[in-house]
């Protein structure tokens, strides 16, 4: 029989035999075997139960449109606004005729503004005293 070191603690190794390990891993896959069988169970056995047998039928089915499939005449013509004002328009537009192009600041112009901020900001005032020594 072999031993295999799991871990080092404090110095000391820990150890588990072949027979502890196969313990642990059977210990571990059997709630994670029953949680999957759980988990698959209304998927594969879902038709069976309550009816009496396996439903063939489909919850779902495709809207009828009988009504609106079968020819008739077209309706009466009307305007799409409500009131039907008047309105005029130029037509469109590029953005570059409304919008005012944008002021971009050099990178570096920034960077100098930082560091002169930083310059000059208020620093705080900790002195640091060596007690004891």
């Amino acid at each position: 029989m072999y031993q295999t070191e799991l871990a080092t603690l404090g110095g000391v190794a820990i150890t588990l035999s072949a027979r502890e390990v196969h313990t642990m891993k059977t210990i571990f896959l059997i709630p994670v075997l029953l949680l999957l069988s759980v988990g698959a169970f209304p998927q594969c056995c879902q038709s069976g139960i309550g009816a009496g047998g396996p439903q063939m039928e489909s919850a779902w089915s495709p809207p009828d449109h009988s009504l609106n499939a079968a020819p008739h005449s077209l309706g009466a013509e009307h305007d799409l606004r409500e009131h039907g004002g008047v309105s005029m328009a130029r037509g469109e537009l590029a953005a570059w005729e409304v919008l005012s192009p944008a002021v971009e600041t050099p990178l570096g112009d920034v960077a100098r503004d930082y560091r002169k901020e930083h310059a000059a900001a208020r620093r705080a005032r900790i002195v640091w005293e060596q007690v004891g020594n």
